[in-house]
């Protein structure tokens, strides 16, 4: 769909792994950001916390009033490392004082908590509006090499 000159979607435009990350204020507040790779000691491994500081822009002329953002996370070969992944419904709504035209932005920190990864290789987070992948934070966990 078209409004305007551009597409009418729901999209992320900033998408990060953390160590933290708080949003407040249409802000975010990361600590530890912009990682990729998770070197363990050995396998399996309990990482005890991650964060994801997220952005998601509306288009001006979008007319729903959310969107249902979905993170999930998976292995190299596309499966799922955790039960099921975290769905839930965002309100979009505009605020009176944005300008017309001006697309709106929510900001999302999200937490994950005592994740064991079964094997090194490659992970990502699957970044889903209303079920259309919109990003994938890829990263590695490796395995500690002993001092020589």
């Amino acid at each position: 769909m078209d409004f305007g000159g551009g597409t009418l979607e729901p999209s992320v435009d900033i998408a990060l792994l953390a160590d933290a990350v708080q949003a407040s204020q249409g802000k975010l507040y990361v600590l530890g950001g912009g990682w990729d790779v998770l070197t363990v000691r050995s396998l399996p491994a309990r990482h005890p916390s991650m964060g994801i500081g997220l952005r998601v822009r509306v288009p001006w002329g979008w007319p729903g009033e959310s969107v249902v953002l979905e993170v999930e996370l998976q292995d190299e070969d596309g499966r799922s490392v955790l039960p099921g992944s975290l769905k839930a419904p965002v309100p979009v709504r505009r605020p009176p004082h944005l300008p017309e035209g001006q697309d709106l932005t929510v900001v999302r920190a999200l937490t994950f908590t005592n994740i064991v990864f079964r094997e090194a290789g490659a992970y990502s987070f699957v970044i889903s509006i209303d079920g259309d992948v919109k990003e994938r934070l890829r990263f590695m966990v490796r395995i500690r090499e002993a001092p020589a």
